[in-house]
């Protein structure tokens, strides 16, 4: 609904207010400067209007709940009313709400709201239905649909356990403007010990702005038109499960090795400072595995970054060999493999971290650190539409789905990446161990 959006950007607004005065907190409580000061007024402005539309918003409520219709029981006569016995709320699975969304998207085309919310209301009950009427149709996009705020958080949530950076920690930011600045320290003021009436030394805290600005992701899954017609309970997972899971995909590949450009968020490779990048002994042997990883480990913990979500991620070639690896005894060097952890640290595994590197074509990566330190804002803001005319793209084989009567869902989500911290991540490259 429109009054779970505001109320989402009204909170973005007020952590931004709050950043701004806490940074002057930090610095010895100082007034604000002349850019700030513009810049805490401009929130506060934006604050205000925002909530002169939740009053707005609340009223219409308001008067929509006056209006509300008495329930006529079943076997009354006239317009005699009662009460009808409270039925017990359903609680759809975590996402499927956007699933359903899709369904009643494809099967009514799109073009008229009402429609879908019926064929919502039809299969899955008034629930379903009346939260589908209370969403908003896109303009941007022809048959498209903008999913509410509260179940495009819940599919964002959905992505984490199956993006590698989402499940190592990364730090979810709300964006719901699109575009985010914040402020971050880039340097610290130094303490030092001094006589009796000397000066103490004097340092100036140095801070930074951080920026990211929304990046679309497109994903297109195909539904047979078959399945759609005979939609019911359960097939709603299943198509939130093709449109997490080819979303999940393309966002672990882009946030891990991606380039970064004007039109895709930067991953963690392209992120990392230059001296933390590592490369092998080129002799692979036990010890020089272990010193490796020391070195990776070191280049983070030297840098003194806060160290709250630290741990691995690898390709599972890598895993295995770690796994297999023994010392002169037949005995695991690292037994806590099994438990998915390195050390004292856990390990993310994805083959979106390829063994195919270099140029011998047998290299892959280790990447280490402080996985709260990578953000992603995200503008909680999942787009669809569907087609039963488009074509697409299935590994190379251009499709119709007219031909193959299907029809073709398109997912739309907006995000960036950054890292708090350039030096809270290294990466051990030319890694050539297998098992």
């Amino acid at each position: 609904m429109r009054i779970t959006a505001l109320k989402t950007n009204m909170a973005a607004v007020v952590v931004a207010m709050e950043a701004i005065l806490g940074v002057a907190a930090e610095d010895g409580d100082r007034e604000l400067t002349a850019e700030e000061q513009a810049d805490f007024d401009a929130k506060s402005a934006e604050a205000k209007a925002l909530q002169a539309k939740i009053t707005r918003e609340e009223g219409v409520l308001a008067f929509k709940s006056s209006a509300a219709a008495p329930v006529t029981v079943p076997g009354g006569t006239g317009t005699t009313t009662g009460t009808v016995p409270a039925a017990v709320a359903e609680k759809p699975e975590p996402g499927a709400m956007v699933g359903r969304v899709a369904i009643a998207l494809a099967a009514t085309g799109g073009q008229d709201q009402r429609a879908m919310a019926a064929h919502a209301a039809t299969i899955w009950g008034d629930q379903t239905g009346e939260i589908v009427a209370n969403m908003e149709q896109s303009t941007a996009t022809k048959g498209g649909y903008l999913v509410d705020t509260a179940y495009s958080r819940d599919f964002i949530g959905l992505l984490r356990p199956r993006v590698v950076i989402r499940n190592m920690g990364a730090r979810s930011v709300p964006m719901p403007d699109g575009n985010l600045t914040m402020r971050k320290q880039t340097g610290t003021t130094n303490a030092g010990y001094v006589g009796e009436r000397q000066p103490a030394p004097t340092t100036d805290l140095s801070v930074g702005d951080l920026k990211m600005s929304a990046k679309t992701l497109r994903a297109l899954v195909p539904i047979t038109n078959q399945l759609i017609r005979r939609a019911s309970y359960g097939v709603d997972a299943m198509v939130r499960d093709d449109l997490v899971t080819s979303a999940a995909i393309k966002e672990d590949q882009q946030f891990l090795r991606g380039a970064g450009s004007a039109t895709a968020p930067a991953g963690l490779r392209s992120l990392i400072l230059a001296g933390n990048v590592l490369t092998i002994t080129a002799t692979v042997n036990l010890q020089n595995v272990r010193n490796d990883l020391s070195r990776l480990r070191l280049k983070v913990i030297n840098a003194n970054v806060p160290m709250a979500k630290c741990g691995y991620i690898m390709s599972p070639r890598t895993r295995e060999f770690l796994e297999n690896i023994t010392d002169g005894n037949g005995n695991k060097a690292f037994p806590e493999i099994a438990q998915d952890k390195l050390g004292a640290y856990p390990i993310g595994v994805t083959t979106s971290v390829p063994d195919n590197l270099g140029a011998g074509g047998n290299e892959s990566e280790i990447y280490f650190g402080d996985f709260q330190q990578f953000l992603i804002g995200d503008t909680y803001q999942v787009t669809l539409a569907a087609s039963t005319e488009a074509a697409y793209d299935d590994n190379g084989t251009m499709r119709s789905a007219f031909s193959n009567d299907e029809t073709v869902i398109r997912l739309i989500e907006e995000h960036d990446t950054q890292l708090r911290y350039d030096t809270a991540f290294a990466v051990l490259t030319g890694v050539t161990w297998q098992p």
